[in-house]
Order: structure tokens, then C-alpha cells, then sequence
């Protein structure tokens, strides 16, 4: 298969925006995985704005804004098939029966997740990091 032609180098990809938000403690966080494409988005802004996918390997790509290149998110494809079973710290996380919460209705479930996801994108965040290098890190460190 022909590689795919990026119209932007990965090197030219801006973490300022990253950086700036760190600073403020910026705590937005959207997590969205969709099951019929296995994907997996992780976003520090509103899904709303527009971003770009620029892939890093065949699954996993930064998503950043098209008009300053300033990286906002991750997005993994192939997650639960692929990425989860390489990564053990994503596959307890990812199955709400390890976590040791006890669900015992839907209400429960809802506040489980919300209390789960910023440690699920955390732990994406640093699987990613051997793959994507240091916006990964960034990534993650705005999530601690």
C-alpha cells in the first residue's frame, strides 16, 4: 500500500495551545468512542470546532486545529480490537467491572464513567506516548 502524503509534517505541529492550557488548569475534557468504527476520540476542545486527523502510525493520529496547527486531541482507531489488549493500565480502565465500582443502577453506571474518563484518556494518552512522542505527554500531562 502507497504511503499517504501528509499535508502537513508532524514537526510543524504547535503544543503552545497545549502549554497555555496547562498553565490555566484547563479541565474540558470530551471522550467519545464510537463502537461501530472502534474509534476512539480524546478532545480538550468543544467536537464542535473543526480539527484535522494527522496520523502517526495506521491507528492512532493527533487532531489539531487546521487554521494555527495547534494540537487539541487524539484520536485512536481500531481501539477496542487493537490498541486496548497491547495496553493492560487502558484494559482495566476500559471495563467498568475491574474498576471496583459498584454499579447498581444506570445512575451509578453514568457517575462511574464520568469519574473514569479522564483516567481512561490519561492512560491512552501515555500508551500513545511511544507512538506520537511528546504531544502525547503533554496531552496526558494536562489530564494529571
Amino acid at each position: 500500500m502507497d504511503e499517504i502524503k501528509r499535508l502537513v509534517s508532524t514537526e510543524d505541529l504547535r503544543t503552545t495551545l497545549l502549554v497555555r492550557l496547562a498553565k490555566e488548569h484547563h479541565q474540558s475534557l470530551f471522550v467519545k468512542y464510537d463502537s461501530a468504527s472502534d474509534t476512539l476520540i480524546v478532545l480538550l476542545v468543544s467536537p464542535e470546532l473543526e480539527t484535522v486527523v494527522h496520523y502517526v502510525d495506521d491507528h492512532v493520529a493527533l487532531l489539531y486545529l487546521p487554521d494555527t496547527f495547534e494540537i487539541v486531541g487524539l484520536q485512536v482507531e481500531d481501539f477496542e480490537y487493537s490498541f486496548v489488549p497491547q495496553h493492560e493500565a487502558v484494559s482495566r480502565l476500559w471495563r467498568l467491572s475491574d474498576t471496583g465500582i459498584k454499579l447498581d443502577n444506570f445512575g451509578d453506571m453514568i457517575l462511574a464513567v464520568e469519574k473514569i474518563k479522564p483516567a481512561v484518556a490519561r492512560e491512552v494518552l501515555k500508551a500513545a506516548e511511544a507512538i506520537v512522542g511528546e504531544p502525547a505527554a503533554e496531552l496526558a500531562a494536562l489530564l494529571a
